[in-house]
């Protein structure tokens, strides 16, 4: 037998499978649902690879100014500098504006403990939600190592938690 056909078959049928599974799939390569065609808010991150829009909601400040806000989490954000974090995450406020460099980022008071307290890596912004006109606004973080002595041992324990904080806008 000649190898050169029967590569030539082998090169096809990855091809014909693709194209059979986007017959398959109506034609599309990717679908989204709940979009506003009419109104787009296109908003866009100060830091590239920050993952910022990884979790949206929209939220209704009521207090100090009546306005709309999207809340925009960005768990692979740079830390604000305090010499103990390179990357934490952040949580931005954006204001429904036809700017695309608008958002502000908010001040979350988290320090770092070398000792106790690590918050490097921590995923800040990973899940934001709002309570509601005048409510609050929630935000979760979900890779917190706390040092922990389980055994005086030659091992560093470190355990892993989450935590929630709330706060006005």
């Amino acid at each position: 037998m000649d190898p050169g056909p029967r590569r030539a078959s082998c090169v096809r049928r990855p091809m014909l499978c693709a194209l059979a599974l986007m017959v398959a799939a109506g034609g599309r390569v990717a679908s989204a649902f709940n979009l506003d065609t009419r109104f787009l808010v296109v908003k866009e991150a100060k830091n590239p690879g920050s993952l910022f829009g990884y979790s949206v909601a929209l939220h209704r400040q009521t207090e100090r100014q009546q306005r709309y806000l999207l809340l925009a989490g960005a768990p692979r954000d740079l830390a604000m500098p305090d010499g103990y974090t390179n990357r934490t995450g952040a949580v931005y406020l954006c204001p429904l504006t036809a700017h695309k460099d608008d958002c502000m980022r908010m001040d979350i008071s988290e320090k770092s403990d070398p000792n106790h307290h690590i918050i490097e890596d921590m995923w800040l912004g990973v899940t934001v939600a709002s309570q509601g006109p005048a409510g609050r606004v929630l935000m979760v973080w979900s890779r917190i190592p706390f040092k922990a002595v389980l055994d005086p041992g030659p091992f560093d324990s470190r355990l892993l938690a989450h935590q929630v904080h709330a706060t006005n806008v």
